[in-house]
């Protein structure tokens, strides 16, 4: 789907698109900790642990954005922060307490990212990775989002959005929720080419479901930030 695709003039996603079944306030929704709730069976974790033990940096210093009590890192990969595998890993999520459980996090921010899909929290490339397990589907103004996750790469940075087909559907916009699977691949991958024109390698979509048809499907759209012009640390996000 991505390895040739027709990128419209303009964003083609309207509000009529990004319109959510519920348009109550975040915190609202989710005001009530799901800390031990799964959105994914143990072979989509799996899948998604592999993933990231082969895409991010060890060493680094790792954005998981729209985090929650569980990031989905292996073990001895991240998933304990005791474990030293990245300099630091920061969760950015919807609930305090599901982040405070969190034991690969350093450190956290409870943040309603539909709200104010502003950072200030985080200075200009700061982070050497982003992450954003089975959530993308939430986002109801993605570009500005996406402005952000390229200010706080660094060149050369990879941002992974991961998920299933699982979700909230009153949460998910209505582009997402009406969507194929390739359709989603594409959806993503728009998110990257339009928010910063120039800003982004061209995105690439793989599907890593683990066994068709007997376990949770896995999709991820990758996509690693570019230095120069639209690219660099000077590139401005227009929120």
């Amino acid at each position: 789907v991505l390895s040739s695709p027709a990128w419209p003039a303009a964003f083609p996603l309207t509000a009529t698109h990004l319109a959510r079944l519920d348009e109550t306030p975040d915190t609202r929704f989710y005001a009530r900790p799901r800390i031990n709730v799964q959105h994914v069976d143990e072979s989509a974790i799996a899948a998604l642990q592999e993933l990231y033990a082969q895409e991010l940096p060890r060493g680094g210093a790792v954005l998981d954005l729209m985090s929650s009590w569980t990031s989905h890192l292996a073990e001895g990969r991240g998933r304990d922060r005791a474990d030293g595998h990245f300099a630091r890993v920061s969760g950015l999520g919807a609930h305090a307490e599901e982040l405070r459980a969190n034991p690969a996090l350093h450190d956290y921010h409870a943040h309603d990212i539909n709200a104010d899909p502003r950072l200030p929290m985080y200075a200009d490339e700061s982070f050497d990775a982003v992450v954003c397990s089975v959530s993308v589907d939430y986002l109801a103004d993605p570009l500005p989002v996406f402005r952000e996750i390229h200010r706080v790469l660094k060149p050369g940075g990879p941002a992974l959005f991961t998920w299933s087909n699982r979700m909230f559907p009153t949460k998910a916009i209505a582009a997402w929720r009406e969507a194929s699977e390739p359709a989603r691949l594409w959806i993503c991958g728009a998110y990257f080419h339009y928010s910063v024109p120039g800003g982004f390698t061209p995105p690439e979509g793989v599907d890593l479901s683990p066994h068709a048809g007997r376990s949770d499907p896995v999709y991820a759209v990758s996509a690693r930030k570019l230095a120069g012009p639209g690219g660099g640390a000077n590139a401005k996000s227009e929120l």
